[in-house]
């Protein structure tokens, strides 16, 4: 048995990130944020500590944390297990080093970081971050992470609603969280560890989806103002998440099928949650509105001698606009309604239950919202139906009368798609869905054709 632990420091060399020796001082300990480079020292204060030794031919690396110290003592404590065991002297089965709160809190979240979408992360390193400020001030001060004890977490999530004033939800989300992360720094089992999913719901209602009344749809739109009508009736006719219209951009319109698609934008570190791609048949009038708003849109870039931007609803400078909710609020209030009764993930709700009420099936439905397939064997054999089949079920239909009055004036489009010659030459957007419309067309006219010669020879 290979007794030997040695410890490593993993940082970013250029563009890749590469297992460095530390740097050692001359009173024989590891220089903090140094690390050798091709026989040179370089200081690197990113990445975290691991420990490298061999089983038999196998190689292990174990992720220690950022502090040096940390890992100086989890090699000692590995070396003088493995010493012990090759000796033949009982010891207990070593799963990980007993790591303390801080150390295992920074190499986790920098895990998530790397393999989590940045609001996942964003909200990981909240919760983790204050339940370690938690223990230090308030809880049981415990310094490593083993020592931690199921009434430990429980009373963290009392103090999350009696002095942060967290619901129960919230509360039970971050003790989710904190569960998570001690189970897999700890290694212990899915299902296992401190706490249970009872204790994450204890004191939680389960609501139902709050949808809007038509009157407050209708005070709410007549209340906007600069084409934010347009920006959520894309809220509400798609269903779209607040990220998936934040980075929604103009090649996201597909005029011939009349759809929006949700994509990635690497250009913008946006991920599909789920992974997911789909696309959404919008109703034709909605589709008249956008290419309303691009035709402006064009203008206004003319006179102030740049690019379209990409966005369809960018910032000012064309940055990704991070303000909805503040718009969707003041809206409210300047129509003289409750801000508190609006939120964007509300037009969500509305939106899927108006197409379940329509009697769409619910898997076409969770299709077009992007979750993720249920875990119900049916649904494995169960398809969703294909565009067509959405608007012939009705999708003008379903929303005509909450859409048109607002758009009384606006383009009609409706059956087809047809983008006049003169406004396929403004620009390739344009040319484009006259491209994309002809080919429908000639499509469509042959079908009818080989129908007919069909339908003769019968």
């Amino acid at each position: 048995m290979n007794r030997r632990v040695s410890v490593w420091k993993y940082v970013r060399i250029g563009r890749k990130w590469r297992y460095c020796k530390p740097a050692v001082g001359k009173n024989g300990k590891i220089r903090p944020d140094w690390v050798i480079v091709q026989g040179k020292e370089e200081h690197h204060p990113e990445g975290n500590f691991y420990l490298h030794r061999y089983e038999g031919n196998k190689e292990i690396w174990k992720r220690i944390g950022p502090n040096a110290q940390d890992a100086v003592n989890a090699a000692d404590f590995e070396s003088t297990y493995l010493t012990a065991r090759a000796k033949g002297i009982p010891v207990k089965q070593l799963d990980t080093p007993d790591l303390s709160i801080q150390a295992a809190a920074h190499g986790w979240l920098e895990e998530v970081k790397l393999s989590t979408r940045p609001e996942t992360y964003e909200l990981y390193e909240h919760t983790i971050d204050e339940f370690c400020e938690w223990n230090s001030k308030h809880g049981p001060r415990r310094t490593n992470l083993s020592e931690l004890t199921r009434v430990d977490l429980l009373k963290y999530r009392k103090w999350l609603m009696t002095d942060v004033h967290n619901i129960a939800r919230t509360a039970g989300n971050k003790l989710s969280r904190v569960a998570q992360w001690y189970r897999d720094v700890m290694k212990v089992r899915p299902g296992e560890g401190l706490v249970t999913v009872k204790d994450t719901r204890m004191g939680v209602v389960e609501r139902e989806p709050e949808v809007y009344t038509e009157a407050e749809l209708k005070t709410f739109f007549e209340a906007c103002h600069n084409h934010d009508d347009l920006l959520f009736q894309i809220f509400l006719l798609t269903g779209f998440r607040e990220d998936e219209i934040k980075y929604l951009t103009w090649d996201d319109i597909d005029g011939t099928t009349a759809t929006l698609r949700v994509t990635p934008k690497p250009q913008y570190d946006f991920e599909i949650k789920d992974h997911e791609e789909r696309a959404v048949v919008i109703p034709y009038q909605l589709l008249g509105h956008l290419l309303l708003y691009r035709m402006i849109v064009e203008g206004a870039a003319k006179n102030e001698g740049r690019d379209v931007y990409p966005l369809i609803f960018p910032t000012k400078t064309g940055r990704p606009n991070g303000h909805m909710l503040e718009k969707c609020k003041r809206i409210a209030k300047r129509a003289g309604l409750d801000p508190t009764r609006f939120w964007l993930h509300k037009f969500r709700s509305h939106y899927a239950t108006m197409l379940l009420r329509s009697g769409l099936d619910i898997i076409t439905v969770r299709k077009m919202l992007g979750h993720k397939p249920g875990s119900e064997a049916t649904f494995r054999y169960l398809a969703p139906m294909h565009h067509k089949e959405v608007r012939d079920k009705g999708v003008d239909r379903i929303f005509e009368h909450i859409l048109y009055p607002w758009l009384k004036d606006g383009p009609r489009v409706s059956g087809e798609l047809q983008i006049p010659e003169d406004l396929a030459k403004t620009s390739d957007f344009f040319s484009r869905l006259a491209a994309e419309a002809k080919v429908g067309a000639q499509e469509k006219a042959k079908a009818a054709r080989v129908g007919g010669e069909t339908a003769s020879d019968d």
